[in-house]
């Protein structure tokens, strides 16, 4: 019964740490609040 309460803990330890580096690398990803977005066209090469 023990093995099985520590998988469990391992397993949610895992997913917890994931998704807290996938929030934190997510937060380098964002669009400033004041940058518009802007839809790309076929004819801006600049």
């Amino acid at each position: 019964m023990w093995e099985a309460i520590g998988v469990t803990v391992l397993i949610f330890a895992l997913l917890y740490s994931g998704i807290w580096a996938l929030k934190r690398s997510a937060n380098k990803f964002k669009v400033p609040k004041n940058v518009k977005s802007k839809p790309y066209t076929e004819d801006d090469n600049d």
